[in-house]
């Protein structure tokens, strides 16, 4: 029988649910998660790593709203599933088979013991398994149960007994949730507001002390930006917008983390979008590659899964956009992206996460971000992040570009917006100054009418050279890089206008349109084009002629995996050797964003419809 103790403590449990502070340990979400949604059985547990006693092991799960662990039994959790969990590392666990953990007995309030290597003991010695009676006064660690729901594609708020609450370093006090499969903490803010006389300037860092307490249920706001297929064909006007969103199977909830973990490696994603729209949050809209659908949320960059199933902390940002990120060649927006780096530093402890294992990674513009990122100057870099991934990017429509370059862009604006007169030569004080006053959304949207470009400066301090030159001098950041993009990248963004049964003088055409006329006469007379691009006798492809494959086959390689190759052999064959790996893919998925999927092959199939690219 249990102890009289612990007989007492089933009246006070729900005084413990209602008032109690969370338990001080760490607390791990180990799951069976195989992604697929549609399997009944997936499910998770919380594995508290602090050791207790029987009676301790109920009041720390009350704490957490739920109540000690079933036995595992044939479906859900097994006992070979729970084990794998426990013991694989994949979590930041990695027990010994050995380890005896605080389940629930088999009557109300008892305890059991469960180890990975597949015994079970009973409290009382009349549970079922080897027999052998646990003393319910030893200290082991617990597995609870995790009664919250898997996250809603459309949801983003939490019942309250799912709530979770950690202190960190410079954020203050976070209170988060959970789901089934991971801890979020949503719009947290990791600078002060950029609006008014901070527009156009660094970032500056928001540090609060542990008695700052917020709440990290919903993301925060968009950045300024126009619209745009991405963002719903919306205009946005948020400059208090930077802010990330952590998902990670792990957190600190005291001082006490517990024994048997490590730390987790971290994933720094980058938001695409051009450089000028685009957000770290769900999307407010629905598309999929059969066409609009409604105005939904589709959230593609939910960290959840790969936090659960990959064993790691995701990170997920936002960063200023099209003029309010690069105006007056400012770099503000890799300035932003550099503090949200610091933030990581920090702050990523608390959530399970390793500081020194900080992989940045991102998808189209966020993929320019990365590379970006990988040629600033190493003394604003050392020690953010240890690996990178470019997914996507678009390196010559990207460029780093002259301080030159970015201040005629700029006076542009300004004379548009009634900033500068026409014929204006300098970026003064007062053009800065009226640019600063006007609304956000203002600029954001002259920006989109006039059709222009920002991007990366080359200001001499932040950013000494261009890319290729800083990897050939070895002064970038010298990471493991993959460089990694879609075979036929291009068809994607391939005009409406072509058709995709268009004929084979479609290729010759539409060169224009990318091209100036002497590089399309330096075009059509090599002789080597109709042997690498067959435009006139290519084969089709899912209704798509051979030729609008080629034409978007012959763009992906110049915008995208020529300058890849380029860049990842310098980085492998210079005198600064670096490990440098590229990445084909041999079609993309489809996409809530898709604007032209008649001409991407393998968009239209059913069965890559639900996975975003």
């Amino acid at each position: 029988m249990l102890s009289t103790l612990v007989l007492a403590f089933v009246g006070l449990l729900p005084w413990v649910r209602a008032f109690s502070l969370y338990p001080d340990t760490g607390v791990v979400i180990v799951s069976n998660n195989d992604l697929n949604p549609s399997n009944p059985n997936r499910a998770s547990a919380l594995y508290l790593k602090s050791a207790y006693t029987c009676m301790g092991a109920y009041q720390a799960c009350a704490q957490l709203q739920e109540t000690l662990l079933p036995p595992p039994n044939g479906t859900g959790l097994t006992a070979a599933n729970l084990s794998t969990a426990l013991t694989s590392g994949t979590h930041g666990l990695a027990i010994d088979s050995s380890q005896r953990i605080w389940i629930a007995g088999a009557a109300p309030y008892e305890c059991a013991v469960f180890s990975p290597g597949g015994s079970t003991e009973s409290s009382s010695g009349s549970g079922s398994g080897s027999g052998v009676t646990a003393d319910v006064n030893e200290e082991l660690p617990v597995l609870c149960s995790n009664t919250a729901p898997p996250m809603a594609v459309n949801s983003t708020l939490q019942d309250s007994s799912h709530q979770i609450q950690l202190s960190t370093n410079t954020a203050g006090t976070l209170i988060g949730f959970r789901d089934k499969f991971s801890f979020k903490f949503l719009g947290v803010k990791y600078a002060e507001s950029t609006a008014g006389l901070s527009r156009f300037q660094p970032p500056t860092s928001l540090r609060l002390s542990n008695n700052v307490v917020r709440t990290a249920f919903e993301y925060g706001p968009i950045c300024a930006q126009p619209p745009d297929a991405d963002n719903g064909h919306l205009l946005y006007s948020g400059e208090d917008c930077l802010q990330l969103n952590i998902f990670t199977p792990v957190v600190n909830t005291g001082s006490n983390a517990g024994a048997g973990s490590s730390k987790l490696p971290v994933m720094f994603y980058i938001h695409g979008g051009g450089l000028n729209t685009g957000d770290s949050g769900p999307f407010p809209f629905n598309m999929t590659t059969e066409g609009y659908v409604g105005p939904t949320i589709s959230n593609m960059l939910d960290g959840t899964n790969v936090a659960s199933y990959g064993g790691a902390v995701v990170v997920t940002i936002n960063y200023r956009l099209n003029a309010l990120g690069w105006f007056n060649a400012s770099n503000a927006a890799l300035k932003d992206a550099l503090l949200a780096l610091h933030w990581v530093q920090d702050n990523i402890e608390a959530f399970g996460g390793d500081p020194t294992r900080v992989l940045i990674y991102g998808e189209s513009a966020g993929g320019t971000m990365v590379r970006y990122l990988l040629g600033t100057n190493p003394k604003y870099t050392e020690g953010l992040f240890s690996a990178a991934i470019l997914e996507s990017d678009f390196g010559q429509s990207t460029p780093f570009t002259s301080p030159s370059y970015v201040v005629n862009t700029s006076l542009t604006l300004a004379e548009n917006l009634g900033c500068a007169a026409n014929g204006t030569t300098t970026l003064t004080s007062s053009v800065i100054s009226c640019m600063q006053s006007l609304p956000a959304e203002s600029l954001s949207l002259a920006s989109y009418n006039l059709g222009l470009t920002w991007n990366i400066v080359i200001d001499g301090d932040y950013v000494l050279t261009d890319i290729a030159s800083s990897i050939e001098d070895g002064v970038y950041a010298r990471v493991p890089t993959i460089w990694s993009s879609n075979q036929c990248e291009y068809c994607y963004f391939l005009p409406t206008t072509i058709a995709p049964n268009s004929p084979p003088q479609i290729f010759t055409d539409s060169l224009g349109l990318w091209f100036n006329q002497t590089q399309v006469a330096t075009l059509l007379n090599t002789s080597s084009l109709t042997e690498n691009y067959p435009y006139e006798t290519a084969t089709g492809e899912d209704g798509i002629s051979g030729a609008v494959l080629q034409l978007g086959q012959l763009m992906t390689d110049w915008d995208v995996h020529c300058p890849m190759v380029y860049l990842s052999s310098l980085e492998t064959n210079t005198t600064n050797r670096n490990n440098s790996y590229k990445v084909e893919f041999g079609v993309g998925l489809g996409s809530p964003l898709t604007p032209n999927p008649a001409t991407c092959p393998g968009q239209g199939r059913r069965e890559q419809m639900d996975e975003p690219c």
